[in-house]
């Protein structure tokens, strides 16, 4: 795969994983603060100071370990393709 290619299945797979994740995080706070949506805006009012910081903490957190695991498992992917490339010059794998 081409590097253009490859920043475009990287950046693809990163906005769709922080949009699942975000999903799943956004879910789980309803489930655990007993129906209360997430905050959305930290300079609400009605959202305590303690509530903004938790959620941040617990959503960038998430978001972040997911992008780890996935720029993990492509340059994993990335490196099986050199080494196959060098194995047998000229056959690229997918």
């Amino acid at each position: 795969m081409s590097g253009k290619a490859q920043n475009a299945v990287a950046l693809a797979t990163t906005l769709g994983a922080t949009a699942v994740v975000k999903k799943v995080v956004d879910a789980t706070w309803k489930l655990a603060s007993g129906g209360k949506t997430p905050p959305s805006d930290p300079a609400d009012p009605d959202i305590t100071l303690r509530e903004a910081v938790v959620f941040a903490v617990i959503s960038g957190a998430a978001v972040s370990v997911v992008r780890m695991f996935l720029a993990r498992r492509l340059a994993e992917k990335e490196r099986r393709r050199e080494q196959a490339e060098k194995i047998i010059p000229g056959r690229v794998r997918a």
